[in-house]
């Protein structure tokens, strides 16, 4: 589970992250799970035209639109029973 990771992760101590090549007073491996996403604001991933009358959006929002339904999917089927394990052979 991703608590158990990031609790996990943030017991490592500063020294072995010496060793793991990471300095801890700038990068902590527990740092390394996202537990918020910024969303950038639609005014700096503008549309994207692609002829003189069409226009598409940008990667980054299709991109945004893809994790939505994938938490969106997720929350539904563990709401039906369904494990993480059930969840990632759907996918």
């Amino acid at each position: 589970m991703p608590e158990e990771a990031w609790r996990i992760l943030s017991g490592i101590s500063d020294e072995d992250c010496v060793l793991m090549g990471l300095r801890p007073e700038i990068s902590r491996p527990e740092n390394m799970i996202i537990k918020n996403l910024p969303v950038a604001p639609p005014p700096v991933r503008p549309n994207v035209v692609m002829s003189s009358s069409n226009r598409s959006e940008d990667d980054l929002t299709y991109s945004y639109q893809k994790i939505l339904q994938s938490n969106n999917s997720l929350i539904l089927n563990l709401g039906r029973g369904a494990n993480l394990k059930t969840q990632a052979e759907i996918r």
